[in-house]
């Protein structure tokens, strides 16, 4: 899946590492173990608030994108913004952990699951191609009461020993890791299981290397990475825009888009065949971003820079919250 134009390569690329150290993933873990989500979610308003005062690079990389889905705010209500940012990124992490530990139940509406049942129900391997929305992981992890292996295709260039705290407290995960560095032979494991039948499922809004596309993404130029379509045409398997978020505590909503199916000609025409395959995908993202705006957690530079700047997308209508997209 690599191959991209070096000239391409985006000046910023997300690092691969979860923020906090082992120190503060650490106290996050044992929070949920002994003290429970209630309490967790109480250390976290302190948290998120140390985050909103001593990280300057997040604070703009978070008011970048908050401006972009709020429009202008007012100079004093920024810092409040990004502090709920902060914290609801805080608060979706925890109840990763709080679900998949068995420390908390939640409530997840499924919308639009049908659309994929009727090939997993033949046989046929699907791609669900997510977002850092809400909680990729919660969804994986309740998308294995469907009965087929669901595989999370991830970058793994985490810290060893914090490898090691999550894999311990997440045993009971009900999917498969399948770590990817953008290096082609990466991309053997996932196209086999694809080929079982199973579930893989990507995040297409974070570029780590391998080839990727520009599209204009909530008024300015962004890169998305092209693999997760390349692998769709690779192997013929249809590939569903899906996203999670968290509407209120205790309550997630999971919808999904009817199926994609990409040419396996786009293999011989290059990457930039696929522009309209990810900007489709980036103006849904755009949607829910809008919809949801503190549950994007690409906490980052994600933009090009622009000489001139773009015109805003128009919005498209909102995802009915209670009808299937």
């Amino acid at each position: 899946m690599n191959g991209g134009n070096p000239s391409d390569t985006p000046a910023v690329r997300w690092s691969g590492r979860t923020r906090g150290g082992y120190v503060g993933n650490w106290l996050s873990v044992q929070a949920i173990r002994w003290l429970g989500v209630r309490w967790a979610c109480g250390l976290l308003v302190f948290i998120a608030a140390y985050f909103t005062l001593a990280n300057p690079a997040g604070y703009r990389d978070s008011k970048d994108f908050l401006r972009r889905v709020l429009g202008p705010q007012p100079f004093w209500k920024w810092p409040l913004l990004v502090y709920r940012h902060f914290f609801s990124f805080g608060v979706t992490l925890l109840d990763r952990l709080a679900v998949i530990m068995g420390r908390s139940k939640i409530q997840c509406v499924h919308e639009g699951e049908f659309l994929f049942k009727v090939y997993l129900d033949r046989g046929q391997g699907i791609i669900l191609l997510g977002a850092h929305v809400g909680s990729w992981e919660i969804a994986s992890h309740l998308l294995g009461r469907l009965g087929k292996p669901v595989n999370v295709v991830v970058l793994e260039k985490e810290e060893a020993r914090i490898r090691r705290l999550f894999d311990h407290a997440l045993a009971s995960k009900m999917f498969n890791l399948i770590a990817t560095d953008g290096h082609p032979l990466r991309a053997i494991p996932i196209a086999a299981a694809l080929r079982r039948g199973e579930i893989v499922a990507l995040l297409g809004d974070r570029s780590f290397g391998g080839a990727d596309v520009s599209v204009p993404f909530l008024g300015g130029p962004a890169r998305f990475p092209a693999g997760p379509f390349l692998l769709a045409a690779a192997t013929g398997a249809p590939i569903f825009q899906t996203f999670v978020v968290r509407e209120r505590p205790g309550r997630y909503r999971f919808f999904s888009f009817p199926a994609n199916f990409i040419s396996r000609d786009i293999l011989r025409a290059g990457t930039t065949a696929l522009r309209p395959h990810v900007a489709q995908y980036a103006a849904r993202l755009a949607d829910v971003a809008r919809q949801y705006p503190f549950q994007w957690f690409n906490i980052y530079p994600f933009w090009e820079p622009s000489p001139a700047a773009e015109k805003p997308q128009t919005p498209s209508a909102p995802v009915p919250a209670n009808s299937t997209p």
